[in-house]
Order: structure tokens, then C-alpha cells, then sequence
């Protein structure tokens, strides 16, 4: 007798629900590996394998292998001026993954990894946003963010062999086909005792597969595997899948990500050289024109080193959050969206606009997918804010109508451009 697979059938919707009483339980709160089947349409997920095209075209266009764009064929990754292979022949509009890989790579065997996918299509991003916006409260956000890895490919084994991912690093993969892929993962202590010092990066994987857990899945369906699991992925078929990683890394990562916040936000771009420094080594006056290049507020100048860090981490918290985790911000639209009051807008859900005072409560610090804008401070921007906030189509009539009726309308008609510009809300 034909047993069935004890593994119900998920909803297509990832509500609140869902990723309680079928998620968080199975994984043991994020905690075991786990297969769910069927939770995306497949007209969802060719919907999604056209918006990675996009990605790829882009990358494409712009040939660069910056976004930790990698390329392997017949299992040498390619370098340089071999990239040519793929950026001369960069995806057309709405050309299935199929039609382009047979165009590009023929009959060869091929990988393809893609970092940060959540910065170059802004739509693919607001798709997972919408699926795990109601996970979100229930784990939290974690302190280093969300980010994509997009995997494409027929390569068999995965190039990297057998591995870890960084620490607290844990991954749920939405399978997005057309082909079916096999997860391997193994018990620490049983692998390691057994690979000894070849245990990173082994690619010699045939005589550990009777010690490995196989997690099977295709097109539609999710996989989440916690941190520090040993695993290799293996694709026969063509397909793809989107990784969406919570990283949860280590507190020295943490205090790194702050510093650098510091940099990228008040150190001036200078590019002045300096002179040979004479001075006897008990003169430290030359540390000042260091110093000088960072242009940071009067208000937070004052501050403790320990206070500025906490108000810098503040800062990255709420860009964090008005981006649904997401630790990259999306480009900012090329072309500057026109209004008159006669239009009407709506925030870009499921995102939010966040804002604070600054610390002198000068200024109003709005933060939009990631992007901190600074206004000068007034009730009436932030009771717009909080009207845009909640979701409904509004007319730039009566978002204008909200301001100070003393301002001159094109003064409200900038602030709505930036939010815009910014991806925080659209033009209907």
C-alpha cells in the first residue's frame, strides 16, 4: 500500500497563520531544517524567474560583477574578460531562463550567483517583503539585515562543495524551477568526525552521501535550513531559486556595520592628498585634517563616543526598518515622477515610512527603503507621513491640504517627489 507524504498542503497566501502554526512549528522556530511544499503558484513563480531576467540583464548592462556576481562553466568560474561570454549577451525582454541559457552557454553546464538582488529589482523585492512582513514580528528583524542570494543553474553539484554558510547566518530557499533541486545536510559531529580537516569547501562528496539527509524539493516549494549546517545543493535540471538569508552574525560584525554607517554617512568625499608630516612625533595636529572630513551635525558633535554610536545605531535601525529588513536600499528611480494636485499616490506596501527628531529636534529625519532624508522639523510633515502610512490612495490635493497652508504648494509637491524618487510611494 502507497503511503502519503505527511506533509500538508500549504496556502499559497503567507499570512500571519501560516507562518506561525506551520512554519515556526515545523522548523522548530528556526531551529530545523524543513521542505514545504506548493506554497507558490507556478504563475507566481514564472513571474518571479522573468524579474531575476531583469536582474540578470541589468548586470549585464552595466558589466560588472560587482553584487557578488559570479559565473561558473563546466565548473571553472570565469573571470575578467571571460565574462564577455555573459555580458554580450545579456537576456531580452521577457526571454525565459530556457531560451537564454541554451543561447548563451549551449549544451555546457553552468552556475550562476547573484548577491544583493533585493537592490536591483525593487518589484522582486516587494514581493518577498509582502510574504514575510507578518513572519517578522513574531522572529524579528535581525541586527544585520536580509538580504538575497539568487542561485541559477544545471551544474550538478554546487561549485562551493560541501560547506557552512557564515555564522547565525540561516536561509529559507523559494524554489522557483522550472527544474527540481536536492538539498544534502549533515549531522555536525558525524560528518566532522569523519572529514577531519577536509570538512570546508569538499568537494569530494560521493562518500559522505550515506551519512547525509536528503531534502528533495521543486518548483513552488520552500526550504529552510538554520545556521551553521554542513549541506551542498545539487541541480541537474535548469532552475532557480531565490535565498532569502536573516543574518544574524557576530557582535564584532555588528560594531563593524555601525562604524561603517559612520563613514558612509558624514565622511566627506575628499580627494586631496596630503603633505610629509615633519612634525615631532608628540604632534598630533596632523590628525586634524582627518578629522575635519568628518561633517557631523552640531547636535551629535557633543555627544560621548559611546552615545554617538547608540545615536548611529538608532539611525540604522529605523533605515532597516523602513526597508522590511532588507540590509540594501534600491536604487533611486532614474527619472523625477511629475505632480499636480490633480493626481493621487499610495504608499509602496507592505514598506514604511519611518521618521524621528533629531537629537536638537531641529530637523526631521524621514527614512524611506533604506534612504534617510532630512527635512526641517514640523508637525505638519510628520502627520503626512503617518496619512501616507496608512495605505489608502490619497490625492496630492489632499496630501497638500495636510501641510501648512502658509507653505507655497510647490513645497509640498518636492516632499512627495523625494518620497517617490525614493520608492516610498507611487504615482496611481
Amino acid at each position: 500500500m502507497l503511503v502519503k507524504e505527511n506533509i500538508p498542503k500549504q496556502q499559497e497566501k503567507f499570512d500571519s497563520d501560516w507562518w506561525k502554526n506551520t512554519f515556526l512549528k515545523n522548523t522548530d522556530t528556526l531551529n530545523k531544517t524543513s521542505v514545504f511544499r506548493d506554497c507558490i503558484s507556478r504563475q507566481e513563480t514564472a513571474a518571479m524567474r522573468l524579474e531575476i531576467m531583469d536582474i540578470l540583464r541589468t548586470l549585464c548592462e552595466l558589466r560588472t560583477d560587482q553584487f557578488g556576481f559570479r559565473v561558473f562553466v563546466e565548473g571553472k568560474q570565469l573571470y575578467n574578460k571571460e565574462m564577455d561570454l555573459v555580458y554580450d549577451s545579456p537576456p531580452k525582454k521577457k526571454e525565459t531562463i530556457n531560451d537564454w541559457t541554451k543561447r548563451t552557454f549551449k549544451n555546457k553546464k553552468f552556475g550562476m550567483i547573484i548577491n544583493r538582488g533585493e537592490k536591483i529589482n525593487k518589484l522582486l523585492a516587494q514581493r518577498i517583503a509582502h510574504k514575510i512582513s507578518p513572519l517578522l514580528p513574531q522572529v524579528g528583524i535581525p541586527l544585520m539585515g536580509i538580504n538575497f542570494t539568487i542561485f541559477i543553474g544545471n551544474y550538478g553539484w554546487t561549485p562551493l562543495g560541501i560547506h557552512t554558510d557564515a555564522p547565525g547566518e540561516s536561509v529559507t530557499h523559494f524554489h522557483l524551477g522550472p527544474g527540481d533541486k536536492t538539498m544534502y545536510t549533515w549531522d555536525k559531529k558525524t560528518y566532522e568526525k569523519k572529514a577531519g580537516d577536509h570538512k570546508f569547501n569538499n568537494k569530494d562528496v560521493e562518500q559522505y552521501l550515506p551519512l547525509a539527509n536528503v531534502h528533495p524539493f521543486k518548483e513552488g516549494d520552500l526550504y529552510y535550513m538554520p545556521p551553521n549546517e554542513y549541506h551542498i545543493g545539487k541541480s541537474d535540471e535548469l532552475s532557480m531559486g531565490l535565498t532569502m538569508w536573516f543574518n544574524n552574525h557576530m557582535k564584532r560584525d555588528l560594531a563593524k556595520k555601525i562604524l561603517q554607517v559612520i563613514v558612509d554617512q558624514y565622511l566627506d568625499e575628499c580627494t586631496e592628498t596630503m603633505l610629509p608630516d615633519k612634525r615631532e612625533i608628540d604632534d598630533l595636529s596632523a590628525a586634524q585634517q582627518a578629522i575635519e572630513l568628518f561633517k557631523i551635525p552640531q547636535d551629535l558633535a557633543q555627544l560621548t563616543f559611546k552615545d554617538f554610536i547608540q545615536e548611529t545605531f538608532k539611525d540604522y535601525r529605523y533605515s532597516m526598518y523602513s526597508n522590511s529588513g532588507f540590509w540594501t536600499r534600491p536604487f533611486p528611480k532614474e527619472k523625477e515622477i511629475e505632480y499636480t494636485k490633480k493626481d493621487s499616490i499610495i504608499l509602496e506596501k507592505p514598506f514604511e515610512i519611518k521618521y524621528s527628531d533629531s537629537l536638537d529636534k531641529e530637523n526631521l529625519l524621514i527614512y524611506v527603503r533604506g534612504t534617510k532624508l532630512v527635512l526641517h522639523n514640523h508637525d505638519k510633515i510628520k502627520k503626512l507621513i503617518n496619512e501616507i502610512n496608512k495605505g489608502e490612495e490619497m490625492t496630492v490635493a489632499k496630501a497638500l491640504s495636510i501641510l501648512d497652508k502658509d507653505w507655497d504648494e510647490s513645497i509640498g509637491i518636492y516632499i512627495l517627489t523625494l518620497l517617490d524618487t525614493h520608492n516610498g510611494i507611487k504615482k496611481i
